[in-house]
């Protein structure tokens, strides 16, 4: 009895909260100070990032958009990832956005009856990535001070889940036969466009979209708030250093520093705290700096897991599954940097002191957020180019 309980994860959890309750007591003012930092991360950077795309999200799956894109882009989703056209908007705003905004569509998607089981499951395994915001702003100028080595980190993260989605089609069922691009096909977008646009007013849309994107933002940042106590937690009773050195203990053969280990177990809890710790590892080389950097980003640490994997209950999504992808994911985007790195960036400046978000920091994500969200609308357009390419083929 006594060994069969110890296999099942609820007690692992219990006995994990139940440690967690007794560092808030023992130690109540770190964990009121390491709570603060996550509210002002959440304030300062999550909300300005991320809440326009959440809301511009919201509105275009209720006004029917998502559905429009659907009967266009079949042509070019089912042949790259084997999905529905439909999905063409998560991997728009999933790779020019942040997490969990991927997994928030994908649920949408399912629940429209758009998307099927594996189909879900595969694009939530792909289209949850780190900002740009975050790569280029964060981690290349203020961890690194250098817009290139963000560049090239970007390069590597984006790419390498552009790959895991590519693989993923090869375990897909074979896909339906998909209505080549015709003129009738443009009518049928047309025509669901129109059904779902006379379906209800544009105001009370937006009042829905607002609403449902401030419950989904109030949700990250409790999640944001709860690990960076537990981080501070593992940190101060020392059992990081347990983390550390098993870490270390795997990449002997590589000569992996003790402070880069410290921040690659840092980031398999949270990515922005194990980012900043490994950019300030001075016992270590550049190279090996950002090839952690990169397999950080990747993994994406159990703050976001724990968020997707929250987002996507009651939809057939398996952690084992999303875990493998974070894994192969992290194998590509550091072979990407590394020859990246060795082709082109090894005249690179070393990492210089990261600030923490400030107010004028705040103002530059709000900027980036439409950026980005621009950046979305120009990849769908590609898009929409390439159906009109293949229609004429």
């Amino acid at each position: 009895m006594r060994k069969t309980m110890l296999l099942m994860p609820q007690f692992w959890l219990l006995t994990g909260f139940t440690v967690l309750l007794v560092f808030m007591v023992a130690q109540p003012s770190a964990a009121v100070n390491a709570a603060g930092a996550g509210l002002r991360l959440w304030a300062m950077i999550v909300v300005p990032a991320l809440l326009p795309f959440f809301i511009v999200s919201e509105l275009l799956v209720s006004m029917g958009v998502v559905r429009f894109l659907g009967v266009l882009l079949e042509p070019v989703m089912q042949p790259i990832f084997r999905l529905p056209g439909c999905s063409s908007l998560v991997v728009a705003m999933g790779f020019t956005s942040g997490f969990p905004i991927g997994a928030i569509l994908t649920r949408r998607l399912f629940e429209e009856g758009l998307l099927n089981g594996d189909e879900a499951e595969r694009l939530a395994a792909f289209t949850n990535n780190s900002s740009p915001l975050f790569i280029l702003g964060a981690v290349g100028m203020g961890m690194f001070g250098s817009a290139r080595l963000g560049w090239l980190l970007a390069i590597s993260h984006y790419s390498a889940n552009l790959a895991v989605g590519v693989l993923g089609r090869f375990k897909a069922p074979a896909a339906n036969s998909a209505v080549k691009i015709s003129g009738g096909r443009w009518q049928a977008a047309n025509t669901e466009l129109s059904v779902s646009l006379d379906k209800e007013d544009f105001a009370r849309r937006l009042a829905d979209a607002i609403a449902k994107s401030i419950a989904n933002i109030l949700a990250i940042g409790g999640y944001i708030l709860i690990f960076s106590v537990i981080t501070t937690m593992l940190s101060d009773w020392g059992l990081m250093e347990l983390i550390t050195r098993l870490i270390q203990g795997l990449f002997t053969a590589g000569g992996l520093s003790y402070q880069v280990a410290y921040g690659a177990g840092m980031g398999l809890f949270e990515i922005t705290l194990g980012c900043n710790t490994i950019a300030h590892a001075s016992d270590a080389p550049l190279l090996q700096q950002l090839a952690a950097v990169s397999a950080v980003l990747a993994l994406s640490g159990l703050c976001v897991i724990t968020q997707v994997m929250g987002v996507m209950v009651g939809t057939p999504m398996r952690l084992g599954f999303y875990l493998k992808a974070r894994l192969w994911q992290a194998l590509i985007a550091v072979s990407i940097t590394l020859i990246g790195y060795g082709w082109a960036f090894a005249s690179a400046p070393a990492a210089h002191t990261f600030l923490l978000p400030s107010p004028l920091y705040t103002i530059h994500a709000w900027r980036w957020s439409w950026y980005c969200l621009s950046a979305a609308a120009i990849i769908i357009m590609l898009m929409l180019a390439a159906a009109l390419v293949i229609r004429r083929d």
